[in-house]
């Protein structure tokens, strides 16, 4: 009897086990910095910008037909899509008031903008700055006008217009300076151009460093499926004469608003280079772009940097895989009822012994 109920234990926990298969839970937890509809545990930079980033039809509006993608190729594009208007065959913005606080205003007159790069991972010592180049090409067959402006950025970066006019076909160089004040740490925010979004991080570090670091994010294209593991590679870097000393690791994820959504620590000793990978949950994070940070602290310094990522809705599973799981549960309740059977049969040889007896 000890052996059928063992039995049927191991079943019942290996059917636990396939629950993953079809479904995910997480597990609150509320930390320092952290907010009530994350959920996050931790448990284990290659930034790259593109000088001609294919375009989608949704760029300039479109649902659908032929358009030319600026680089060499062509997309099949139609009607206008949800917030824009079809005047004399082309798709234009509705005209909508920027967010307040990010030092621009007014409306884009026209939609057709190329933006590059996309997002900035700035690494700067205390007290320096560093000037960057964004290039914005109209598209459209008219001039457009556009906004130029920032949020969560206030005292980290200098803009050098708040507006400006292209003619069709035209590309304009913005210079950009980011600014790092004496306040170590990761530091995000956004550059508003007309309706497109750079998304920007700054790493702002000791100016004598006696340790750097660099966190990189290994999932592909650097998105992660909602509620799949975020996986990263850690390298700490002593920068002068090898010593032994405890270090305290920061890891951070916030997204571009400024908001913080994990923060978690742990100690080390380093005394060479070190490689090593971190995984953490996503939990229940809400679809959209994020960093993680890592902060190495050591006595006198300290050596920020982080990675971008996106968090995207999961795949659904497939047909294959929901017919391999409803067979390994078809033969699971099988073996169950076998053993019950089994167990039933036992019973009644021994009511019998019994009764013999």
């Amino acid at each position: 009897m000890k052996r059928v109920s063992v039995v049927l234990f191991v079943i019942l926990l290996f059917i636990l086990m396939l629950f993953p298969l079809v479904s995910s839970a997480d597990i609150i937890s509320i930390n320092a910095g952290g907010g009530r509809e994350v959920v996050m545990n931790p448990q284990e930079q290659i930034e790259g910008f593109f000088s001609c980033v294919p375009f989608a039809c949704s760029d300039f509006g479109y649902n659908c037909g032929s358009f030319s993608d600026g680089c060499g190729g062509t997309m099949d594009c139609g009607t206008c899509s949800s917030g824009y208007t079809c005047t004399s065959g082309v798709c234009t913005a509705v005209p909508v008031t920027p967010p307040s606080g990010g030092g621009g205003g007014g409306a884009e007159v026209s939609s057709f903008l190329s933006v590059s790069p996309t997002e900035f991972n700035i690494n700067l010592a205390v007290n320096t700055n560093v000037e960057e180049t964004i290039r914005v090409t109209n598209f459209g067959t008219g001039s457009t006008t556009v906004n130029v402006g920032q949020l969560g950025l206030s005292g980290h970066i200098i803009l050098n217009t708040t507006s400006f006019t292209l003619a069709p076909g035209e590309t304009k160089e913005l210079k950009v300076v980011f600014v790092a004040t004496s306040e170590t740490g990761i530091f995000t925010g956004k550059i508003l151009i007309g309706t497109r979004v750079i998304f920007v991080s700054l790493n702002v570090k000791t100016k004598l460093l006696l340790f750097d670091s660099n966190i990189v994010v290994l999932n592909k294209d650097y998105k992660v499926a909602q509620g799949d593991k975020l996986r990263t590679q850690i390298t700490l870097i002593p920068m002068g004469e090898p010593e032994r000393m405890d270090v305290t690791l920061n890891y951070v994820i916030k997204d571009y608003a400024g908001k913080t959504y994990l923060t978690t620590t742990e100690t080390t000793m380093v005394d060479k280079q070190m490689n090593f990978n971190r995984n953490f949950d996503t939990g229940i994070l809400p679809l959209g772009p994020y960093i993680v940070g890592l902060q190495l602290v050591y006595p006198g310094g300290t050596a920020p940097s982080s990675a971008h990522f996106e968090v995207i809705e999961g795949a659904p599973m497939t047909i294959f895989g929901k017919i391999i799981f409803f067979l390994i549960l078809l033969i699971l309740i099988i073996a169950i009822l076998i053993v019950i059977v089994l167990i039933n049969r036992q019973r009644k040889k021994r009511k019998q012994a019994a009764a013999s007896a």
